[in-house]
């Protein structure tokens, strides 16, 4: 048996007779056996000294795409659960319009908006109603500003990070962002159910 480095191949000349690569390097049949078994366990061979060995391949660095885009997966699964589908955060912008013109309004109780008045239920009254879909609003503003705040300051961090070749301290922080994402949206709309 041979093994040719450049052609990352091995040659039985059983088989291919004396059209052997001019860098094969003869091998015993054990040693064959020996660097299939490596490479089915995702290692390389590589010639050192003459002769072919195992190693294991270099650790994947992430790039700063594959870093920052789990981030941003990070916030789009945390808005997703929020707001739930788009047409989910469209009837809650539409409820946080009304229940604030009906605060503004000052509670008239005979103009009570729809999407309030669905929400005057289990002894609510339309003034709490109202107030609650805005308190609910409010939280849900603040968690979509705590979500682009962080995802943006931590993705600029972590390109700088990258340029200086700190590529565990940007994974560190990204792992981190992920986590203050999460934590931003814990109990607010959708994700308190």
């Amino acid at each position: 048996m041979f093994y040719s480095e450049k052609a990352g191949a091995f040659y039985d000349p059983a088989i291919h007779g004396e059209a052997l690569p001019a860098d094969a390097i003869e091998i015993t049949r054990q040693r064959h056996g020996e660097l299939l078994g490596g490479l089915a366990r995702g290692q390389r061979v590589v010639v050192q000294a003459g002769l072919p060995i195992l190693i294991d391949p270099p650790a994947h660095v992430p790039t700063v795409e594959e870093v920052c885009t789990r981030i941003d997966t990070a916030a789009d699964t945390a808005r997703a659960r929020v707001a739930g589908d788009p047409l989910r955060a469209v009837e809650y912008d539409r409820a946080r319009i009304e229940a604030q013109a009906f605060a503004d309004a000052g509670y008239p109780a005979d103009a009570v908006p729809r999407t309030v008045a669905a929400w005057a239920i289990n002894g609510r009254t339309a003034q709490q109603a109202a107030d609650s879909i805005l308190a609910e609003a409010a939280a849900y503003t603040e968690a979509l500003y705590v979500i682009r705040e962080t995802r943006l300051a931590a993705k600029e961090q972590i390109r700088t990070l990258m340029a200086a070749g700190e590529v565990e301290q940007a994974q560190q922080l990204a792992e981190q962002t992920i986590a203050a994402i999460e934590a931003a949206v814990a109990g607010v709309g959708n994700a308190a159910a």
